[in-house]
């Protein structure tokens, strides 16, 4: 029988945990000496990302994220069989312990940071823009190219002035810039369990010091962001059996 992967755990020991997988299947623990990977039997490959589904993936990852060190596995995620699992904790078992020793005692918490975008220069359509000759339209594209770059600049110099306090309590992070218009900042910082409180007050600290911005902090997570890597299953068949940490939908 086909089966759904969860979350991988230094935790061998199978907790008690209520309720179920996800169709309701019986949660099962899949040992490899000091590892173990969380699973459920699966009547069909296809899962559907509905909201139950996803949600009930990510209680399950939660859970065993309360008492223990996760890697979580990308939602979706399914082998053949239970030998099928056995394998790839074998034959990636090295991997696995190095990614779990990596984010031992450290949780992941979410940054998003939203700013006035009334300066962003904002394409319109060439007849609008300029009417005249094409030199004028020229100059005009010139100009809206310079705005653009200074938007740009000062929205990168901001996001850089938020997220250097913030890095600096984070053994690890990363960050994307002006993903839209107004998403200034998206950031993902790996912590310390006992650094949490200090980076959630810093945050409201910089939340005070810039009232023209608006902060979303969020978590602490399983470490999604920082174990993202990809494993060819042992019986992978024409690519397509692997197992993904990390986030996403398979």
């Amino acid at each position: 029988m086909m089966m759904y992967l969860y979350a991988i755990t230094d935790r061998p020991e199978m907790p008690a945990l209520p309720g179920s997988g996800i169709g309701g299947a019986s949660l099962l623990a899949c040992v490899y000496r000091d590892v173990a990977v969380i699973i459920s039997p699966l009547a069909s490959v296809e899962i559907e990302p509905t909201a139950d589904n996803v949600w009930r993936h990510e209680e399950i990852v939660e859970a065993f994220m309360a008492d223990s060190t996760v890697l979580p596995v990308r939602f979706g995620t399914v082998l053949a069989d239970k030998a099928a699992v056995q394998a790839t904790l074998a034959a990636h078992y090295s991997h696995f312990v190095t990614n779990l020793d990596r984010v031992r005692g450290r949780v992941e918490l979410g940054l998003r940071v939203l700013w006035d975008n009334n300066d962003c220069p904002i394409d319109k359509d060439d007849r609008t823009r300029v009417a005249g000759s094409g030199r004028a339209y020229l100059l005009a594209r010139m100009q809206e190219e310079r705005r653009a770059h200074a938007w740009r600049q000062r929205g990168e110099a901001l996001a850089a002035e938020l997220d250097g306090p913030l890095a600096d309590l984070a053994v690890e992070s990363t960050h994307q810039v002006l993903v839209t218009p107004r998403l200034l900042l998206t950031a993902a910082y790996l912590v310390e369990r006992r650094v949490v409180v200090p980076f959630q007050r810093r945050v409201e600290t910089l939340n005070g010091a810039y009232p023209g911005l608006r902060f979303l902090c969020t978590g602490p997570w399983p470490p999604y962001s920082f174990v993202g890597a990809v494993v060819s299953t042992a019986n992978e068949r024409e690519g397509k059996d692997k197992v993904q940490l990390g986030h996403g939908c398979a």
